[in-house]
């Protein structure tokens, strides 16, 4: 499966804040996505790199991490999920390890956003999708999603009609386009002072991810049931 490549651009209270690089593929029994967002302006100068592997039909998390570095201060957290073991174990740092059982599929914000992609996808084809509102289980709170009314957009490359979902709490919004291959057009996440918008402005196939390098996650077949204890251009804005 070719690798997607998604690049948006960021804007807040009306200025350019800087772009948002999501990329995602599947190898075997593990989906990866990857999302690398640079701030730049007024919300100040910082990047953060996240990493998800995922189960690629279901969308519970295998392994979460995230890096960020900004303003002289770099920090490091990553989030391991094993069903078969029953433990949910955090890092932070190189020496700062925690656990707790594993007691729900959990997803993590990067396999969140492929689970909408795949119910608007299958919406689109005319299959039955999930009941809204639904309950997603992320560790440390479920968010509800609601379908909202589907918007049209103007994105690079055209005008575009996508189905809206809004996430509690926070009231986040993901704009899903209703044509192959369903790329995200929008994303909004409400911030303590401001509004981050994300839209997207071009769509590639990637030759690689970086994660590909890294050890295929074990509890693969597992769908998450309760436990105990050259870059090719595919096209500009077209989703």
């Amino acid at each position: 499966m070719p690798i997607e490549g998604f690049t948006y651009r960021l804007n807040a209270r009306g200025r350019p804040a800087g772009r948002l690089i999501l990329r995602t593929g599947e190898r075997g029994r593990v989906a990866l996505v990857e999302a690398r967002l640079q701030l730049q302006g007024g919300l100040g100068q910082a990047t953060w790199t996240q990493t998800s592997r995922c189960h690629p039909q279901r969308h519970h998390s295998l392994r979460w991490h995230e890096e960020s570095e900004g303003q002289g201060d770099a920090r490091s957290f990553e989030v391991r999920f094993d069903a078969d073991a029953g433990l949910v174990t955090a890092t932070r740092g190189r020496q700062d390890t925690a656990s707790v059982p594993y007691l729900l599929p959990y997803r993590d914000p990067l396999s969140l956003l492929r689970e909408l992609r795949a119910a608007a996808a299958s919406e689109a084809a005319g299959r039955p999708g999930r009941p809204l509102p639904w309950r997603i289980p992320l560790l440390g709170k479920d968010v509800v999603v609601v379908r909202a009314q589907d918007v049209e957009l103007d994105v690079q490359g055209g005008r575009r009609r996508g189905r809206a979902f809004t996430l509690y709490p926070g009231g986040s919004v993901v704009v899903v386009d209703l044509q192959p291959p369903h790329a995200i057009l929008r994303m909004t996440q409400r911030l303590p002072d401001a509004v981050l918008e994300a839209t997207l402005v071009d769509v590639s196939e990637e030759p690689t991810m970086s994660g590909w390098d890294e050890p295929t996650e074990p509890s693969t077949k597992r769908g998450g049931g309760r436990r105990r204890g050259r870059r090719r251009r595919r096209g500009r804005g077209r989703g």
